[in-house]
Order: C-alpha cells, then sequence, then structure tokens
C-alpha cells in the first residue's frame, strides 16, 4: 500500500513538473504585441525583420450570417447600412450567433513600409474560410457559402501579397454548416514578411512529419516485432498506441494528411481524428493491462477499456451529431486519463524495480507533454509547433533503450539457459548411455529367456504361446537395437565416436546386411537384392560404421515397405562412390523430407510415421566418412537414400593401421604382402586354412598358427579359398573373415556348408564388426564360432583348440563307426547263408562245404580288422569283396554275376579298411537282389590324372532321382540309407576331402565313385 502511495505522488508530482516546464516555455520570450482596436490595427512602429511576425490578435469587426466581398458593401456598412460587432481573435463566434452559420472578420491594417512582399498563415479557421487582401483573394481552405454550395475543409495555408503604405483592409469569410463544438478563428492569424511566414509554415510542417514518423516507425516496429514474437501482446498492443498517435497528428496541426493523400471529406477526417485520440487512451490501458498486469488496477483497466470502446463506437457512429463542447472535452479526459494512469502504473513498477519500468515512466511523461501541447492547442489555440518536437525524440529514445535492455537481458538470459541447457543435455546423454548400458543385461535376459522357450522341445509351446513369444522376442531385439541407437547418438553427440577409414569393399559389406536383412523380411514378401557391382573400387570407410549406415537404411526400408524390392545399387560419380538404398514402399511426403534426419521426428499425418534414431546416426556417420546422405522420395512409390565415400588409394592405404590388438600385427612396411596362395610348416599336425583380404591379419595369423606346429594355408578372398577346399587334401579348420572384396566370408561360409558339415569342417568367423545382426548372420552361414576383432592371441588359440579338439572327436566317432561294421554280423544275412548251407547239404554237399569255407573267411576278414588301425591293403579289402560275392553267388546261384578290372598297382596300396566292400553288398542286395533275373557287378580300379578311381557299378533297379539327392546326407528320418554309405562318404571327408559321386538311372543301375590322390594312398 505504501508503495501504492508513493507511486501516486510521484506521479503527480512528475506530472505537476512536467506541466509548469511546458507552460513556462512556451511563455518565454514572449514579445509584447501590437493588439487590434475595434477593428484597427497600426503597425507603423513594428520592425518585421528584428521583431518577426506579428499576430493579428485582438478586436476584430465581426458581420454575422454575411459574406461581404467588396469594398463598396463595407463602406455601405460603414455608412450605417450594416453595424459591425466586435470579436476577439482568436476565439468562437458562439457568443455574437449560432455555432453553424457564416460570417465575416474584417481588420484594417497601417502599414508604414511599401513594397515588401507579406505573409499570412492561418491555423485553425473553422471550418471553411477565405482570406481576401484590399479586395483580392490570396487564399482559401473549402469554400464558405451558404449550406447549399458549402464546403469543408479547415486546411491551414499561407498566402503571400503586397501592402500599401497607409491602411490595408484584410477580410475572412467563414462558413461552418456542420461543426457544433466551435466555429470561427480558432487560433492566432501571423503576418510576417514572406521569409519569415515561410520558415514558420516549414516549422511547423516539420514539426507535425517528424512526430507522425517517429511514431509510426516506432508502432510499425513493435507490431513487426510482435509478428516474430507472438507470446508478448503487449508488444502489439504498444504499436497500437503508436499507430494512433501517428495517426491523430496528421490530423492535427498543419493536417499533413492532407498533403499526403489529399482533401479528405469533413466527416471522415473528423472521424479519424476523434477515433485515434480514444485509441489512444484505449491502447495505454490495455498496454499497461498486458504488459504489467501484477501492478495494475483491474477494475480500472475494465472500466477505461469499456468506456474507450463506448466513446469510440460513438465517434465513428454519431460524430456529427455528438459534436459538442462536452463531448469533446471527454474525449480529452480520457485521453489524459490514461496516460496518468499509464505513468502511475509505470512508476509504480519502477518502485517495483521491473526491468524497463524507468525508462516507460520518461516516456509517458513525454507523451504527457504531447498531450498538453495538443490540448493547449485546441482549447486555447496555442500554436502546437511552438515546442521543439522533442516529445516523439524523447519517447523513441526510451523506447529504444528499453528495448535494448530487453534484448540485453534475454541474452544474458539465453546465455544462462544455454549453460543450464548445456549441462542438462549433457546430463540427460549421460543418463541415457548408464541407462542404455543397465537395458542391455535385462533385455538380453529377456531375449534369451524368450527364445529359449521358443525351442524347448521337452515342453512345446502352443501355437498362440509361440506367436506370443516370437512377439516378446521380435520387440525386445527392437529394444536392444535401439538401446545400442541410443549409444551410438550419445558418442555421436560428444565427438567420442572413433572413425577408423581403411579400403573396404562396399560390395562385400553390402551382402552381408542384405543376408541378414532377408531373414527378417521373408514373411513380408520382400525381396532384397544387392545390385552393387564386383568390380567397384573400394571404398575409404571405416568397415563397422559403413556396415551400420547400410543396415539402418535397409532397417528403414523394410519398416515402411509392405511389399516389393529393396535393391542396393553402388557406382563410381564425380570421383566418389555413390551408394543407393532403393524401395518401393510408401514413400515420404515432400514437406516431410528435411525433417527425417531428426532423431525421434514423428511425422504429423495420416501415416503418422517416425523414423526413430536410425536415419539421424546414418547421416552422421556418413558425414564423420567424408560423405553425405540425401534422399529422395515419391508417395506411394518409394524412396531412394543415396550416401557418398571417398574412394581409397594407395596413399590412404600405406597409412592403415592393422584391426588386431597385438603389438606383432603392426607391419614394419606399410607395402608388405606375399603371394597367395601361402604355405606354411606342411607336415603340422593340423591343417588351418586362413582367409582375409588384409596382408597384415593373415600375417598375424601365420605366426601365431605357425608356433602351434600347424599346418597354415593363408588366401586372399573367398575364390582362392574354396580352390583350396575343393582340392583333395584334408583341411581341418577354416579361419574366415566376414568381410572380403569380391565374395563375402558370408558366401564363402554357405558353400563350405554344401560340401561339409559343421562337424566335418569347422569355420571360425572373425570380423571388426561388433554388432549382434553379424554373429547372428554368421550363425545363420554356417558358422561354428565367432570372434570379434580385436581380438587377443591367446582366445584366438584357444577357440582354434576347442575346435579341433571337436573335430578330433568326430574322428574318433568315426571310427567307432567303422568298428562297429568290422564287428556287426548282420543276422538275416547270416540266417539266410546257414539255410543255404543246410539246404546244400542235402543234395550237393561239395557246395555246402565250399560255401561254409566262404563264410570262415568272410568272419576272419571281418574279425581280423582292429579298432585301431586306420589303414588296411588294398589286397585285404578286394578278398574281404570277392569272399562276401562268393557267398551271394552260393545263394543266388547264376542270377549274381560280377566282374572285376583291377590294376596290378592296386594290390599295394593302403586304404581305410570296410570301402569298397559295403558298395559291392549295396549294389547286390538293393541293386540286383530284386530283380528276379538278377544282375551284374562290376568292380574297377585305376589310376589316371594323379588319382585312384575305384567304381562300383550295377546293372540293376536304380535309384530315383529324388532319392539320390537326399542319400548322403544326414538322416533326419527312419528311412534306411543303405549300408554305410554315410559312413564310407563322411570318412571320404574326414581323411581325403573328397565325397562319393553317386549316378544312377532307373530300371538302368548305379555307378558309384570314390576318388582319392595317388599321394594319399
Amino acid at each position: 500500500m505504501r508503495k501504492k502511495v508513493s507511486a501516486a505522488l510521484i506521479t503527480l508530482s512528475l506530472l505537476i513538473a512536467t506541466y509548469v516546464m511546458l507552460l513556462t516555455y512556451s511563455s518565454m520570450d514572449q514579445k509584447p504585441m501590437p493588439a487590434a482596436v475595434n477593428g484597427g490595427m497600426d503597425l507603423t512602429a513594428w520592425n518585421f525583420e528584428e521583431d518577426g511576425a506579428v499576430r493579428l490578435d485582438g478586436q476584430w469587426e465581426f458581420y454575422p450570417d454575411q459574406l461581404l466581398t467588396q469594398q463598396h458593401s463595407l463602406s455601405t456598412a460603414i455608412a450605417g447600412e450594416l453595424t459591425p460587432a466586435m470579436i476577439q481573435v482568436p476565439g468562437s463566434w458562439l457568443n455574437q450567433m449560432d455555432t453553424i452559420g457564416m460570417a465575416t472578420y474584417r481588420l484594417q491594417l497601417q502599414i508604414g513600409d511599401s513594397g515588401a512582399v507579406y505573409g499570412l498563415k492561418t491555423a485553425s479557421i473553422l471550418i471553411s474560410n477565405r482570406l481576401i487582401v484590399n479586395g483580392n483573394i490570396v487564399g482559401s481552405s473549402g469554400n464558405p457559402a451558404d449550406k447549399q454550395h458549402y464546403k469543408a475543409l479547415n486546411k491551414p495555408y499561407v498566402s503571400y501579397f503586397t501592402l500599401q503604405p497607409g491602411w490595408n483592409e484584410i477580410l475572412v469569410q467563414v462558413a461552418n454548416h456542420e461543426f457544433r463544438v466551435g466555429s470561427g478563428i480558432g487560433e492566432s492569424l501571423l503576418l510576417g514578411k514572406a521569409e519569415q511566414i515561410t520558415g514558420l509554415r516549414d516549422r511547423a510542417t516539420a514539426h507535425d512529419w517528424v512526430a507522425l514518423t517517429a511514431f509510426l516507425i516506432m508502432g510499425l516496429y513493435f507490431i513487426g516485432l510482435f509478428s516474430q514474437r507472438r507470446n508478448d501482446f503487449s508488444l502489439a498492443v504498444f504499436g497500437f498506441v503508436c499507430v494512433c498517435i501517428a495517426v491523430f497528428t496528421s490530423v492535427s496541426g498543419e493536417r499533413v494528411l492532407f498533403d499526403a493523400v489529399g482533401p479528405l471529406p469533413f466527416w471522415l477526417y473528423f472521424r479519424i481524428q476523434m477515433v485515434s485520440t480514444v485509441g489512444v487512451g484505449v491502447g495505454f490501458f490495455l498496454y499497461v493491462y498486458t504488459a504489467f498486469r501484477p501492478y495494475c488496477f483491474k477494475w480500472l483497466t475494465r472500466g477505461g477499456l469499456a468506456s474507450g470502446v463506448i466513446l469510440a463506437l460513438l465517434n465513428i457512429g454519431f460524430a456529427s451529431q455528438l459534436s459538442t463542447g462536452l463531448f469533446r472535452q471527454m474525449t480529452s479526459l480520457y485521453v489524459t486519463i490514461s496516460l496518468l494512469y499509464a505513468t502511475y502504473v509505470f512508476v509504480y513498477t519502477a518502485l517495483h524495480k521491473v526491468a524497463g519500468s524507468g525508462y516507460l515512466v520518461v516516456a509517458a511523461m513525454a507523451l504527457n507533454a504531447l498531450v498538453l501541447n495538443q490540448n493547449m492547442n485546441v482549447y486555447f489555440g496555442v500554436p502546437i509547433y511552438v515546442l521543439p518536437p522533442i516529445e516523439p525524440f524523447l519517447v523513441l529514445l526510451m523506447l529504444a533503450l528499453l528495448m535494448s535492455l530487453r534484448f540485453s537481458n534475454a541474452f544474458k538470459k539465453i546465455e544462462e539457459l544455454s549453460g543450464q541447457l548445456l549441462q542438462a543435455d549433457k546430463q540427460k546423454d549421460d543418463f541415457l548411455a548408464r541407462t542404455s548400458h543397465e537395458f542391455k543385461t535385462p533385455l538380453h535376459g529377456v531375449l534369451n529367456i524368450s527364445q529359449s522357450m521358443l525351442g524347448d522341445v521337452a515342453h512345446p509351446p502352443t501355437a498362440e504361446q509361440r506367436e506370443k513369444l516370437q512377439l516378446i522376442t521380435d520387440i525386445t531385439r527392437k529394444l536392444s537395437q535401439l538401446v545400442y541407437d541410443i549409444l551410438d547418438l550419445s558418442r555421436l553427440k560428444q565427438g567420442e565416436m572413433r572413425i577408423v577409414p581403411a579400403p573396404i569393399d562396399v560390395r562385400s559389406v553390402a551382402e552381408v546386411q542384405v543376408r541378414f536383412y532377408s531373414y527378417l523380411c521373408t514373411e513380408n514378401h520382400i525381396q532384397l537384392v544387392n545390385h552393387v557391382p564386383a568390380q567397384l573400387p573400394s571404398a575409404f570407410a571405416d568397415e563397422n560404421r559403413l556396415s551400420q549406415v547400410i543396415g539402418n537404411l535397409l532397417d528403414n526400408a523394410i519398416k515402411h515397405t509392405k511389399s516389393g524390392r529393396i535393391v542396393i545399387t553402388g557406382r563410381e560419380q564425380g570421383g566418389k562412390l555413390e551408394i543407393a538404398v532403393h524401395d518401393t514402399g510408401e514413400g515420404i511426403e515432400p514437406q516431410d523430407l528435411p525433417f527425417i534426419f531428426e532423431p525421434f521426428k514423428s511425422l504429423e499425418g495420416a501415416q503418422h510415421r517416425g523414423f526413430g534414431l536410425g536415419l539421424p546416426i546414418a547421416k552422421q556417420l556418413v558425414e564423420l566418412q567424408k560423405g553425405t546422405l540425401s534422399v529422395a522420395s515419391t508417395p506411394g512409390v518409394g524412396s531412394t537414400f543415396t550416401f557418398t565415400l571417398p574412394i581409397a588409394d594407395q596413399r590412404r592405404e600405406a597409412t592403415l593401421s592393422s584391426s588386431y590388438s597385438s603389438p606383432q600385427a603392426m607391419l614394419k612396411e606399410p607395402e608388405y604382402s606375399f603371394t597367395t596362395p601361402y604355405y606354411t610348416n606342411q607336415s603340422g599336425k593340423h591343417t588351418v586354412l586362413v582367409v582375409d583380404d588384409q596382408y597384415v591379419n593373415l600375417k598375424v595369423l601365420l605366426d601365431a598358427l605357425q608356433a602351434l606346429d600347424y599346418h597354415v594355408i593363408a588366401v586372399k578372398n573367398g575364390n582362392e579359398a574354396l580352390e583350396q577346399i575343393d582340392q583333395s587334401g584334408r583341411i581341418d579348420l577354416v579361419i574366415l573373415d566376414l568381410m572380403m572384396p569380391g565374395m563375402s566370408g558370408y558366401e564363402v561360409c554357405q558353400e563350405i556348408r554344401k560340401r561339409y558339415s559343421m562337424l566335418e569342417l569347422p569355420v571360425l568367423m572373425v570380423t571388426a564388426a561388433f554388432q549382434p545382426q553379424y554373429k547372428v548372420a554368421a550363425f545363420q552361414a554356417g558358422a561354428n564360432d565367432y570372434l570379434p576383432k580385436p581380438f587377443d592371441l591367446e582366445e584366438l588359440k584357444a577357440r582354434i583348440g576347442s575346435m579341433l579338439a571337436m573335430k578330433e572327436s568326430l574322428g574318433r566317432a568315426v571310427h567307432l563307426e567303422v568298428a562297429f561294421l568290422q564287428s556287426q554280423i548282420k543276422p538275416h544275412f547270416l540266417y539266410n547263408v546257414l539255410n543255404s548251407i543246410v539246404a546244400s547239404s542235402y543234395t550237393d554237399v561239395e557246395r555246402a562245404r565250399k560255401m561254409i569255407v566262404d563264410l570262415a573267411d568272410y568272419l576272419r576278414g571281418s574279425f581280423r580288422f582292429s579298432n585301431a588301425e586306420e589303414r588296411i591293403g588294398f589286397a585285404e579289402e578286394f578278398s574281404l569283396v570277392r569272399t562276401y560275392v562268393e557267398i551271394e553267388r552260393a545263394r543266388f546261384k547264376d542270377r549274381i554275376r560280377f566282374e572285376y578290372a583291377i590294376d596290378e598297382a592296386a594290390y599295394g596300396l593302403q586304404m581305410p579298411p570296410l570301402l569298397l566292400q559295403p558298395l559291392v553288398e549295396n549294389a547286390i542286395r538293393h541293386g540286383i537282389g530284386d530283380r528276379l533275373e538278377g544282375g551284374m557287378v562290376k568292380m574297377t580300379a585305376e589310376q589316371s590324372d594323379g588319382k585312384w578311381r575305384f567304381v562300383v557299378a550295377d546293372d540293376g533297379v536304380g535309384i530315383a532321382p529324388e532319392r539320390l539327392k537326399t542319400l548322403l546326407e544326414r538322416a533326419d528320418t527312419d528311412e534306411p540309407q543303405g549300408v554305410g554309405l554315410r559312413n564310407i562318404n563322411k570318412r571320404l571327408k574326414y581323411e581325403y576331402g573328397v565325397s562319393l559321386e553317386l549316378e544312377s538311372e532307373l530300371g538302368r543301375g548305379t555307378k558309384v565313385t570314390i576318388c582319392i590322390p595317388a599321394s594319399r594312398v
């Protein structure tokens, strides 16, 4: 309460001080001037050069309801026909006649000099007038006449004329037929030399233009500022106040609006003047309410706004009817009260130390001075230009200081908030990183548990449970990927993302991603195609991050494609590599394209689609690798994301470092290379094939494995690897890099699995990629194990030893199976042979004896093989074959025919036992044994092209093509697979790296071929 009283007292003091200073200044240096007495003024003693212009104030002759124009009419009036009344100028004729009407003012001037050009400046002569000097019309404003010919204007003007020595006559014809507030000469007429009057006119006009321009520019500035800061409505209100002041200034004083747009009808001019006046008051009430609401009186604000609206509506609709002195005074009082109230609020806020309120106090006092000046002009006829136009400049200065203070405070606030925001953003990133790390373990736990439940054989889930578990798995996998994306985004924002560029084959990287994501979109009828050319130059990029970019783009394409194709293409363009991912999905609206690379951006619209973190991370990763990422899309047709990468050259290759962490991996010379395939320690216990496109990595593995007494074969690409695998000779383990030019490790592993099972030839996949999907891709390709780079060499050795031990266990299992085949006696076969011996003993004793001897030889040959014996002579194997054939011929007589063609050198060969006898047994039992007429079995052994070829052929029933394809595969059913055929094939792969060759045709027979390197038997 104390502050309110203090604010009121300060406001009153400031107002009094302002008014006193203004009145004092306006009355200073006012020289005494001659006054007109009884219609005459003597100016013979007035020195215009020294004393300046003179005000023609005093008693003028007044002729009501008359427009006298000729000298003889005045002479008649002097003769007594017309008696003039005396009227005080300036002033209204209200005491002499009705406000509405017409009259003539007459003044006689006595001038001492002659020949000079004089000027007369009018101000406010209501409402139209005509100036006549010595019978000559020298100026007019409107057309003073009767009501029918009357035309209102009320525009100040300047007239120039000459005066004669002695007495001169000045007539002013005035007419007013619509303005009830006042009539007649309202302000002083100024007479002086021409240059003096011109100076006064210029001063008055400049005063109005300065005020008009200042307030108009400031008003438009505040309104424009509001268009940029829509939350601060006070800016628009203050701009409205300034515009209203500018409009009022244009229709008061010199009425400069008429100079700009031409004469206006009085009804429009008057309404503009009154409405703009009320608008100033309404604007101040509204401004203090919007800018300083806590410091306002709501009741006074509401009352002021309501009163202002009523006054404005009355002026718009009934300005002419309400043009009375009382109504005019009410309007002036309303504006004055609004300014006083605004000044009080500004002072009150200044006492509360509100920023910028002091400037507003000064501006409000300047506006009060402006209002006082206008009131003095309206009610007392004081010219507006008596005071220099300091009010507009003072208001502008205060507002400029106010805005600079606001901007300065806003800048400081922004600096503080920016610091807080950066700190909060860092804390947010730290929180996200920590939270993401904490999320990884439980998410992986949920994922593993749901996957184990899906694969539970003992308690398989129902179809509904399986669907829900699969949904849980998919959601958990997406959440896990989101966790990794958040971690990557955090590292990117903090500049901690490490990029290690190296020459990278883009096609192999794309192939791995296509293979992996193909598994994710098999149910969506989406075809993923890798059309990156194999001969495309290498990219100078980070292998891991390039994979991540392609993976993110593929994931985004799959997410927004319901069916169709997703194609990856690549080309060399403008000295860079240009890789594009094109999909046939739903596309992106043109207005949404600028926002798709913003993290977690959701696009409003019918689809309401979001892009998560994949695209922003991809864009930043591409830019980190000196490339660009762009998008082109057509809604309903598809999208194409295109990114560029620099091309690798020899200079860049020379700067590369090894992917391995071991110090041994660092080369002494960056140009180090060697010819592949490269062989070391060919007498080693195990053979390991190492496949990598980097000579550095090959060198590291060669040195590490050579110390373990391994025979190591090093090759640099997938084609060389497959050539080594297809060659005769046993390979015990393949160490395969996932990312290689031409044929990726993924494709090489798939080709290996077409030839060998995971137990027959283990594959250890190594790669610098660290995302979980790469592990999944490696295992889906058929890898036994996965090791990310950089790795510890001790861990590598341990994993190699584990897989070789597994392969040795397979070998022991194969030999145990051989031992079982060696020792087993087919009950059905033995039963049939014994029955044949018994039957023959009654009819052919010699035949029975021979069968007994053959059976004894067969059994002795079977039992002679030891479990630990890995090689026997071909002669022993062939002897067992012949014994078996003789037993079968004894049973079936001439139905079985057996021929053979054996090179003499073959009898000295050493080979695994039971390779050929089971083949002959299969041919007899399943080939010709099912035919009534029997058939022939032929066995050959010959050497050609460095290989021994053993062929067992029959002309029996043959094998159906579909059966032939699966005969040597692992049995998943209970169907018979033949006598040891799978075992023979398994041992051939294990011992020699070759497989059985089967040829058959239904009704024509079957041929089984074994090719063994001559150096291995």
